[in-house]
Formats: structure tokens, C-alpha cells, sequence
């Protein structure tokens, strides 16, 4: 199976709307390929979120006595095969105005991920973060120069200058990611405490960098937001979007920001900034 089959049915996986044939053949190809074994988990914790946030209402008497009274109606003419099911199989009231309610939630849900477009993106990036430091956890600290030689003719877009580690942190692995459809050159490093920071860099059309949640951070102010116990940094510099993910708190990123910042732009280029 390859990507683009498995992709349009992981939705259906994670609801268990699968067959049996398939969903072996969905989990088998899920199993080898960490890009959509991420969008998996990205649809799974989307989900999770949804069900967290958005507001659970109680049918109305009304709108129940509606439901009520359409199922017992019989329609004109003959009916419908799908309405002989139902009338064999009458459903309790309860369950036809849950699942009223679900498309409620399932509305609620699209209209909350239009109003905030990031969620998605920091959802995939997390769980690419994840896959990454498993990964990587039992590497040692490759050249940084040899790293970059080697992804450079990876990737179609200019990413350099890009931090290359310090005795503090290292840097453990370059590599090509996707992220929302795009290539992203990707850098995960490692600190002395065995923490991880995954960075991911993009071309920067499309990427929508909201204006609030803004972090100061000496001159720069980028945006901040904490999803599944990580901390996540968006900006943009150099026509490319710039998302940082760490297992580092609120109160530790800012300096791993900082050093990735800065080793982006010769220091005579700093300059006060609201939106980076």
C-alpha cells in the first residue's frame, strides 16, 4: 500500500470504520513509514482535542420530539431501504439525538481548527517530534558540517545559516520531514540532559503565524503555545516559516530559541522585532 492510499483512510482507522482486511493493510503500511504513522497520531490527539474543548449540549425536549416523531412518520410512497432498516431496528431516542449531536460536535470541531490553523500543524509537528527522538535516542553526536552537506541537495529551498549545536546542545540528526503538505528541512538536537528539540523549516506561503500568544524573547516575539507536555515556537525569517519543539518547560525554551535565532542572522542584522 503506498502513501496516498493509506493517508485517505486513517481517519476511518482511528474511528474503527475499517474492515478487517483493510485495517491490517493500513496498520502493515503504518507500521514501516513514520510519515503516516505521525498523521495518524496527529488525526488521534485532533480528535482528543476537539473532544476536550468544544462544549457538549444536551438535546433540547423539542428538537427530541422532533426526532421522535420523523422516525415514526412514515415517508409517501414506498419506502426507502434504509427506512425498513430503521423501523426493524428502532432506535432508542437517546442514541438518534447523540448522534444528532455528534454532528454538532463534528461541525464544532471544523469550524474551531479553521479559527485556529496552527493546531494542526503543531499537532503533526509534535508527533514527528516523538518519532524523532525515539529515533535518535541511541545515536551519538554526528559532524554538524557532514550532516548539512548531506541534506542540502535534499531540500529545494535555501535553510542556512541554521544553528549547528554548542557544549551545551547537540545537534544528532538533519533530515527531510513533511509537514501540511510541505517538504521541511528538519534538525533535532540533544542537551546535556538528554532533552530534545526538534526544528522544522518550510517555505513560508500558506503558514499563518498568529498574532496573538506572542512570546517576548529579548527583541523577538514569536508564538508560543504548549501541546501533548511540549513547548512550540512559530515565526517566520528569510521567506520560510520556523516551528521549534522541545521537551523543554515555558521558562527553559526561550534560550534554546535564542540560540537558534541568533544563529540564523549574523548579529549586526538583530533589530527589534514584533513579529519574529
Amino acid at each position: 500500500m503506498e502513501c496516498a492510499e493509506a493517508r485517505e483512510h486513517l481517519a476511518d482507522l482511528n474511528r474503527g470504520q475499517l474492515g478487517a482486511d483493510l485495517t491490517q493493510a493500513v496498520r502493515g503500511h503504518v507500521e514501516q513509514c513514520a510519515s503516516c504513522r505521525g498523521a495518524l497520531e496527529a488525526d488521534a490527539e485532533i480528535r482528543t482535542l476537539v473532544r476536550a474543548q468544544v462544549p457538549r449540549y444536551s438535546a433540547p425536549p423539542a428538537l427530541r420530539a422532533r426526532i421522535e416523531g420523523l422516525i415514526g412518520r412514515p415517508t409517501r410512497g414506498e419506502r426507502a431501504a434504509w427506512w425498513r432498516w430503521l423501523r426493524l431496528h428502532p432506535w432508542p431516542v437517546g442514541a438518534v439525538a447523540g448522534a444528532a449531536c455528534v454532528l454538532l460536535l463534528v461541525w464544532a470541531g471544523n469550524l474551531w481548527m479553521v479559527r485556529d490553523p496552527v493546531s494542526l500543524l503543531a499537532a503533526q509537528a509534535v508527533a514527528e517530534h516523538v518519532e524523532y527522538t525515539k529515533e535518535v535516542k541511541t545515536r551519538p553526536a554526528p559532524d554538524p558540517v557532514a550532516l548539512l552537506r548531506e541534506l542540502r541537495p535534499q531540500v529545494d529551498f535555501p535553510f542556512e545559516p541554521v544553528f549547528q549545536g554548542d557544549p551545551q546542545v547537540q545537534l544528532v540528526a538533519a533530515l527531510v520531514g513533511e509537514l501540511s503538505g510541505k517538504r521541511a528541512a528538519t534538525f533535532i538536537y540533544r542537551d546535556t540532559a538528554g532533552r530534545y528539540t526538534t526544528l522544522f523549516l518550510m517555505p513560508g506561503a500558506g503558514v499563518v503565524v498568529p498574532e496573538g500568544e506572542r512570546m517576548p524573547i529579548e527583541t523577538f516575539k514569536p508564538h508560543y503555545r504548549a501541546a501533548s507536555g511540549r513547548s512550540l515556537l512559530l515565526w517566520k525569517h528569510r521567506d520560510l516559516a520556523w516551528l521549534l519543539v522541545s521537551d523543554l518547560d515555558k521558562t527553559e525554551v526561550p534560550a534554546m530559541y535564542l540560540k537558534v535565532r541568533k544563529a540564523a542572522n549574523p548579529p549586526s542584522a538583530f533589530l527589534p522585532s514584533g513579529i519574529s
